[in-house]
């Protein structure tokens, strides 16, 4: 079920916000959580219900491990239990995320026959694959406790971050389902909570939805771009990833903050960052946390020298590649972050010796430096974006290649009349009976309006400070209103979060 989708808001959220909220008023509380994870169920198995019993199997096969270490405690127990763990969350994601990517390599590497299986991805896999593998690992190193299974269960399965994260802690969530003064009705909150959801959904129905017919046409038709309208689609994916990520994860908070329930932050404005290892810092900020923790810093993190430091956050960043899908274009793009990241890291300290004098005015100066190294860290993670989106490794060298070509053939014309916008549609519906030869420079207008508004969008605070920092008003309901119902009237064209892939 998406979030962005006309049952999910009038039918699904009522009912389940109706429901909680009631059965914890008449103090039912193991049957509101019961009901709120057949609801999570029921949103989850919307998409298809097979997807039902991988999801329970792996809830029930994590939940077994917690258990077992109840009885089993010793430091012996407790490593072996470590790594069945992994084994079991790591087998049932290889397998069926990258079961057929290995085959394929097999296949070339030594020109073999294997058939592959096609297999079905469950959704959400990699999210709530990490989440238990957090928890697992929390549990054999003595830093989190056994609970109650229905609150492991709604930890898992909490529908508003079950299928694209956050990727949330056990410290974050379950003590929350465990406080009951969290389970009365707060109007305040609730508020706050619309305000999240309708923004995150304008994010994604009118600004990334948009976007992203621009950038399909673009990396469908890579042969016949030329410089301008490269550089054009590659921004524009740039945008698009944002604003439909974000847009979610907007959501997700939203939903929560509803139900009285915090979800993590996943963005901290990632395009105002002034270096890679920033961004890092900013973007999809809870993967980040995932693989510091429990990669970075395992592997001996920044502590033995700079060229461990280096091997280690390459290491971290191919996988987080690979995490993205089974595709050489994401491991290569994990690999340009982490040679960006090295690259910073290599030159941190020398960084911090060459700024300059008091005496010399350094507020300007830093400023000034700060902003071409944002500017430069933008262009960086645009273009490595490139490989993001490309189907395969030689679209994305194509893409290169017409991008540097210093051609310029009118393509960009092409682009803007392959993005129909709704909101001018009688306008573009009259120019094409009476002047059509205005339809093109309508459209481009249109589509130059629309990433226009997408970047003052990205210069903006977070929507956390925005909603939290600001007091309600008329004008703020009303500025809401007007939103929801656009976002409501740009439904029609639903299409599902860039994330559910991976």
């Amino acid at each position: 079920m998406l979030f962005n989708s006309y049952l999910f808001i009038f039918l699904f959220l009522p009912v389940a916000l109706i429901g909680w909220f009631f059965l914890n008023r008449i103090e039912k509380y193991k049957l509101a959580q019961a009901f709120l994870f057949v609801m999570s169920l029921w949103f989850y198995a919307y998409f298809d219900i097979s997807y039902l019993s991988v999801i329970l199997g792996s809830c029930f096969a994590n939940y077994l491990f917690s258990y077992l270490l109840t009885k089993w405690e010793s430091p012996g127990a407790k490593k072996g239990m470590m790594i069945a763990g992994c084994v079991v969350n790591l087998g049932i994601l290889g397998y069926f995320k990258y079961f057929d990517f290995f085959l394929e390599n097999l296949n070339v590497l030594f020109s073999a026959d294997f058939t592959l299986k096609h297999i079905l991805l469950p959704l959400g896999i990699s999210f709530f694959t990490f989440q238990q593998l957090s928890f697992v690992i929390d549990r054999c190193k003595g830093k989190a406790p056994h609970y109650d299974l229905l609150d492991y269960l709604n930890f898992v399965t909490f529908f508003p971050q079950l299928i694209a994260g956050p990727i949330v802690l056990h410290s974050e969530l379950i003590p929350q389902f465990q406080d009951r003064k969290k389970r009365r009705f707060d109007a305040g909150g609730f508020a706050q909570g619309i305000t999240f959801f309708v923004i995150g959904m304008g994010k994604k129905v009118l600004l990334a939805d948009t976007l992203a017919k621009a950038v399909n046409y673009g990396f469908g038709e890579i042969g016949s771009l030329d410089s301008l309208s490269a550089a054009f689609v590659a921004l524009a994916f740039t945008f698009e990833l944002y604003f439909d990520f974000s847009g979610y994860c907007d959501m997700a908070v939203g939903i929560g903050k509803m139900f009285r329930i915090e979800i993590p932050d996943n963005f901290n404005s990632p395009y105002k960052s002034a270096s890679v290892k920033e961004f890092w810092r900013r973007w999809h900020m809870t993967l980040g946390r995932f693989f510091t923790t429990y990669v970075y810093i395992p592997l001996g993190g920044n502590r033995k020298g700079k060229l461990r430091t280096a091997v280690n956050t390459m290491a971290v960043f191919l996988l987080s590649g690979l995490w993205h899908g089974a595709n050489w274009t994401f491991v290569f793009w994990g690999f340009l972050h982490g040679l960006g990241v090295s690259v910073n890291n290599l030159f941190q300290g020398r960084k911090k010796r060459i700024r300059p004098d008091e005496s010399e005015n350094p507020g300007r100066a830093v400023r000034i430096g700060r902003h071409l190294a944002q500017a430069a860290t933008f262009i960086y993670v645009c273009l490595a974006f490139v490989f993001f989106r490309s189907d395969t490794m030689a679209d994305g060298f194509l893409f290169f290649q017409r991008l540097l070509s210093g051609e310029y053939n009118g393509s960009i014309w092409a682009v803007a009349d392959a993005v129909p916008i709704s909101e001018i549609y009688i306008v573009t519906k009259a120019l094409s009976m009476k002047a059509p030869q205005f339809l093109s420079a309508v459209n481009m207008a249109a589509l130059m309006t629309v990433a226009l508004i997408g970047a003052v969008a990205l210069s903006r605070k977070t929507t956390r400070k925005m909603v939290e920092n600001s007091s309600w008003s008329n004008g703020a309901a009303l500025r809401i209103a007007v939103l929801f119902v656009w976002s409501v009237l740009s439904l029609s064209g639903v299409s599902t979060f860039l994330y559910f892939n991976f």
